[in-house]
């Protein structure tokens, strides 16, 4: 105070220059550094274990007890549908169709007699319908015979590759012995289990890509085939059943496979990892609208690498908070700082 009496009294002015409205405006507004909102395509990447069967597979059992005659078949052999793989002894079986046989010539013989004398009324009506009744029952004591010598014979139910087999000539069986396997094997069907939460972007048809450790480096592509009607109520995991075509018939029932499976979504906004915060209603983030910042509640959906999918009143290319939100109020004005390349948008993954 003396310094500035002394000055007054010397005829000396002093000006002390006040901060003025935008100066002080500048200093209260917070630095931020800011991302930006982005809209990227939510498709899904699921990879999962499965497991590799026969498009169709069957155990082989023979229909009728007896002694094994001829095997007809040897482990790998690619057969017919209707191929003879084994055969019984059927001595007796041949005999009773060659009985059979022998009475429907005699009964169709007595009726043809019966009918040459229709019109002289020589044999009453229900003598030529009793011979009638008789040659159908020989009929089909004959068919029953055939069946019997059929079941002599076990033959592949389909086109496929037989396995190891489990009997020899000389055997006995009954129909509880296994003899052998047999696979289509054309197209491998993968089972593989997908968590409950992707159900609705399943569909049938979609694309996947196998590949198993028997050949490293290699894929094998299919599609979904089936979609399991239910839900595992322990695991909340649902089963599905993808084709792999085996044309090289490189591919095995029994291997185990790794199925990747691109489930698409709808576009979705996408913000950095670091611009979501928390707080007693949920989740939220600042938005910087004409300078200032605004609180925005969003709905977070899944993260992907370093950024978060929401939901909320957010577009494409806005600015969001990364850095220094601790010092955001709604509607405070604030600079933005240029952030250091890639800090605040990572890539979208």
């Amino acid at each position: 105070m003396h310094f500035v009496a002394a000055l007054l009294l010397a005829g000396v002015s002093l000006v002390i220059a006040l901060p003025g409205p935008a100066q002080a405006q500048a200093r209260r507004a917070p630095a931020v550094i800011t991302g930006l909102v982005t809209l990227v395509d939510d498709t899904l990447h699921v990879s999962a274990i499965g497991s590799g069967e026969a498009l169709r597979a069957a155990s082989l059992r023979p229909a009728a007890a007896g002694e094994v005659s001829s095997v007809e078949f040897v482990a790998g052999d690619r057969v017919l549908e209707g191929s003879v793989l084994l055969r019984l002894v059927d001595r007796q079986e041949r005999l009773a169709v060659d009985r059979a046989a022998s009475q429907v010539a005699a009964a169709r013989r007595l009726l043809e007699r019966y009918a040459n004398t229709r019109d002289s009324g020589a044999v009453p009506a229900s003598v030529v319908d009793d011979a009638r009744t008789q040659l159908r029952d020989a009929e089909i004591a004959l068919a029953q015979a055939r069946e019997n010598l059929e079941d002599r014979l076990l033959r592949a139910p389909f086109s496929g590759v037989v396995g190891i087999g489990r009997v020899q000539k000389g055997d006995r069986v009954t129909p509880d012995t296994l003899v052998t396997t047999i696979d289509d094997r054309r197209v491998i069907r993968v089972s593989f289990e997908v968590p409950e939460a992707w159900l609705g972007r399943l569909e049938m048809g979609q694309d996947v890509v196998t590949t198993t450790a028997a050949f490293p480096g290699r894929e094998f592509p299919g599609r979904v085939a089936q979609i399991d009607s239910r839900v595992d109520p322990l695991t909340r995991n649902v089963r599905l059943l993808a084709d792999v075509h085996n044309r090289e018939d490189l591919l095995r029932p029994g291997m185990s496979f790794e199925v990747r499976l691109a489930l698409p979504g709808e576009p979705r906004l996408a913000i950095p990892q670091l611009a979501q915060q928390w707080g007693r209603d949920g989740s939220y983030v600042w938005v910087v609208r004409d300078g200032k910042a605004r609180e925005i509640p969003v709905l977070s959906l899944r993260r992907l690498r370093d950024r978060v999918l929401v939901q909320g009143d957010l577009r494409p290319g806005e600015a969001v908070v990364v850095e220094g939100a601790h010092r955001l109020e709604d509607g405070v004005e604030v600079r933005e700082m240029a952030a250091p390349a890639g800090a605040a948008d990572g890539p979208d993954g």
